[in-house]
């Protein structure tokens, strides 16, 4: 599927890789971002956890999913998929990220999408 007026990555210049060529011509708005988050306590409720994350990242954005992933001897960390505007940025949520006392956090992934 070809959208009307997109052009190819190479034939534009753009030095973009092709997975992301084809969002240049759409409206960009959101901000999608991985964020893994290694929990402090270890024989802590993942479930309690993933409210108190909920809760806390709902202050800048929509929390689109959680995902458990394990780790190495026993331990399971979550990677939260959170969705936020583009013009808010990150910077304010990446300081934040200190005064969030159940796990440490920490941005792994940033795509710019227009599906959310």
């Amino acid at each position: 599927m070809r959208l009307q007026g997109a052009v190819s990555a190479e034939a534009a210049g753009w030095n973009t890789p092709a997975k992301y060529a084809v969002l240049s011509v759409l409206n960009m708005g959101k901000v999608v971002l991985k964020i893994k988050a290694l929990p402090k306590d270890t024989a802590g409720n993942l479930e309690v956890l993933k409210k108190e994350l909920k809760t806390f990242l709902s202050n800048f954005g929509e929390v689109y999913k959680f995902e458990e992933q394990p780790l190495a001897f026993g331990l399971t960390i979550l990677m939260v998929t959170l969705v936020v505007d583009e013009d808010k940025g990150t910077s304010k949520l990446e300081e934040e990220f200190p005064n969030f006392d159940g796990a440490t956090l920490n941005i792994i992934e940033l795509t710019r999408a227009p599906d959310f």
